[in-house]
């Protein structure tokens, strides 16, 4: 097995994406999904990050989130909320042993403007990449936290970056 090496900065921001158990469509049900969000509400208030953006979608979930100027460690947010997530479902789904998550996640330090600018334009257009919408309208996504109904105040992302290869997001 691979020894993964965690960037641990703190003050620092980070790219996180989770990914549910063999891919399985969890989040199609949104009381799944409502699930998840109580359980980063209830982390975020006890173990205190700026949650930048997100988007969930039925399979895996993109987080970009900035810890306290005191705090490196992300892992603990990450256990945290897989576990109280997880456990809210495994009760919805009357199914204690449901495996939720894969055991890793994938985790991204942000460097610079232009590499948050990237990843936060990623987390939005991810729904568009992955066939679930046709623009930026959806239901589980930050996108509108930022720019309301109003289409023409959204700058536009050109998806192109996203297709290079050296840039990995953790799918």
């Amino acid at each position: 097995m691979p020894n993964f090496k965690r960037n641990y900065f703190q003050g620092g921001t980070y790219f996180f994406t989770l990914v549910t158990y063999k891919r399985v469509k969890i989040f199609l049900d949104d009381i799944c999904t409502e699930s998840f969000f109580d359980a980063l509400g209830k982390v975020k208030d006890t173990h205190h990050f700026e949650l930048l953006a997100y988007c969930v979608l039925p399979d895996h979930i993109h987080l970009l989130m900035t810890l306290d100027n005191t705090d490196s460690n992300f892992s603990s947010r990450i256990k945290e909320i897989k576990r109280k997530a997880t456990l809210a479902i495994r009760e919805h789904l009357q199914n204690p042993s449901l495996h939720v998550w894969q055991d890793r996640f994938w985790e991204h330090t942000i460097r610079d403007d232009n590499d948050l600018k990237m990843h936060f334009d990623y987390i939005h257009y991810n729904p568009i990449k992955h066939g679930y919408s046709e623009k930026y309208d959806w239901k589980w996504s930050s996108y509108w936290r930022f720019y309301g109904n109003d289409g023409e105040k959204a700058p536009s992302i050109n998806s192109d970056i996203f297709m290079d290869p050296k840039y990995s997001f953790g799918e």
